[in-house]
Order: structure tokens, then sequence, then C-alpha cells
């Protein structure tokens, strides 16, 4: 009988372990919003390799007479999530699920700047005063525990700004030079992320780093491709006598992306499709989901990447789009 307890005593001590190992932390948000209008907070996922996806409410709170809010214990590890006084789509959700084809138009930082927008990670309790307006929301942190938010905030709302170089996304000219003063910008940018955490994929920092580094390569390309059509049709034709083009797409599996990133989610779909036009021999944009379309992404993807985006052309072929 003793040996049988001291059995179930240890059973018992290894599978709480078990379980403390895979139990996520969990996260409080709460707040105090200003405005006459909103009697209900929405907290929602963002997810862009899911947009056709409707569950993306987590969970509603009533905000108090005194315009407090609250969500308790909330299982947020690595998510991107928003706020709303209303329940409505993510707005990528809102345009990719109507129109897909266009992914590479140029990020709009309202997007992320419009309402709260938090990238969390190991967070206990993020705190914030919120001014909802009409056009761009404001937000702040009065105990601090939101300072990595208002971070991202503020890159989002200074994303468009030429800070460091000549670059230049107006005119056309010599693309090599443009290039190099699109690494100067790139590098003054990434300033902002502390690099020691950026292997961990799943890190605050991998998130920024992703937004900036696949942000600048896809403005590039936008420039290019619509500049130096007859370089990019040579390069589709013949990858191997014109790289230029066609080594910008190498970095792509260079580095583990964060996979909540906006940008990943881009450079992926132009990922697949320049593959897409190195097998027609001709340059689009965007192809329709197809089964050549899943055959080919499930050739060139990998990983959990490949899991995402495969997943998300089935839904595609079983939507009207």
């Amino acid at each position: 009988m003793t040996f049988k307890l001291i059995v179930l005593f240890f059973t018992s001590i290894v599978i709480s372990s078990c379980l403390g190992q895979t139990e996520s932390k969990k996260t409080s948000i709460s707040g105090k919003l200003f405005s006459s209008a909103g009697k209900t907070v929405y907290l929602n996922k963002i997810d862009h390799f899911d947009y056709l996806n409707d569950k993306f409410t987590i969970d509603s709170t009533n905000v108090s007479e005194n315009g407090e809010f609250r969500f308790d214990g909330q299982n947020l590890d690595s998510q991107l999530v928003s706020l709303t006084t209303e329940k409505f789509k993510p707005y990528t959700y809102q345009i990719f699920s109507a129109a897909p084809q266009t992914y590479y138009f140029g990020n709009c930082e309202k997007f992320f700047t419009s309402i709260p927008t938090f990238y969390v990670t190991d967070e206990e309790s993020i705190d914030i005063n919120w001014h909802e307006t009409q056009s761009i929301d404001s937000i702040s942190s009065p105990n601090n525990s939101g300072l990595a938010q208002i971070q991202l905030r503020e890159f989002y709302l200074n994303s468009k700004k030429i800070d460091a170089s000549n670059l230049n996304y107006d005119n056309k000219q010599d693309f090599e030079e443009n290039w190099e003063q699109m690494l100067i910008e790139k590098d003054f940018d990434l300033k902002k992320v502390n690099f020691e955490n950026i292997k961990l994929e799943k890190s605050f920092d991998n998130y920024l780093y992703t937004e900036i580094y696949l942000g600048h390569l896809n403005q590039f390309l936008n420039w290019f491709e619509e500049h130096f059509p007859g370089d990019v049709k040579t390069s589709i034709q013949n990858p191997k006598l014109e790289n230029f083009y066609s080594n910008i797409f190498s970095e792509y599996k260079r580095h583990k992306w964060n996979s909540k990133s906006l940008e990943y989610y881009k450079f992926t779909e132009r990922y697949v499709n320049h593959y897409m036009n190195i097998q027609t021999k001709s340059f689009e944009h965007y192809y329709k989901p197809s089964d050549k379309k899943r055959k080919l992404a499930a050739k060139v993807l990998d990983g959990k990447n490949k899991e995402r985006y495969l997943t998300l052309v089935e839904r595609q072929l079983k939507t009207v789009l």
C-alpha cells in the first residue's frame, strides 16, 4: 500500500509539472475609455493568414459609468489583438476577404493606429487610457505596463517617414542606388529592435523586426515592379541570368519571421506568386486560388507557414472570391 501511495505521489508531481510546462500565461487588459458613445469594448484577435475566419472576437466587456473596462485572465500569448467599441471585422479581414489581390498595396498605418492594437507576449497586465476619436485614437499607459504597445504604436505612426537616406519611391531612378538607400533606411528603423531577442520567433522584438525588414522589401518591390517591368520580365523568364530581382525573394527563408506580422503575410503571398510567375513565365501580382497554386505553395513553402498558407488556400477554394 505504501509503495502504491509513493507511486501515485510522484505520478501526480510529474503530471502537474507537465501541465505547468504547457500552461500559457494569462494576461489582463484594462483601462479607462474616454468616449461618450462606447458602452461595450470588444477584444479581437488578428491573424492575417486566417482572414476568412469570422470568429475573431475573443471576448467583450461592459464599460462602467466612469469609463473603466477590464478583461481578466485572457490567453493572449503571442497574439495580435485590437480593442474596439463596435463589433466589426479587423481592417485586413475586411479588405483581403473582399479583394485578396490587393495584398501587395502599401501598408496603411491606420490599420494599427485608428484603434488600440497590441502584440502581446509575456505581459501579465496591460493598462491604458484610451481616448477614442473619429480618426486616430490615442492611448497612454499610466502605470507603464503598456510601454511596449505604445512603442509599437509610435512605429506605425511614423512608418512612412524617411529619416536617414535619399530613398525615393516617387520617381524612376537607378534601382541599385535606390536599393542601397533602402538598406540605409531599413537599418535606421531597425535601431528600435533588440537584436538579442529576434531569434525567439514569437517575441515582441521579432514581430517588430519582421514588420520593419519585410515592410521595406515589400515597398521596394512595389516600386521596382512599377518602374522596371522589363527587368522583372527578364528575371522571371531567366532567373539565373537576371538575378537582382529574384535574389530579393531569397530573403524569405533567411529568418524565422513572426507569423502575426502583416508584412510577413504579404511577403508570403508575394513569394508564392513569384514562383507562379516563373512557372508561367509572365508577371502577375496575384493568382487566384487554384489547385495549381496550392500544389506550388506546398512545394516552395515549408514548416508551420506552409500549413498556414495551405489552410488559407483551401478555405479560399471553398469561398467565392
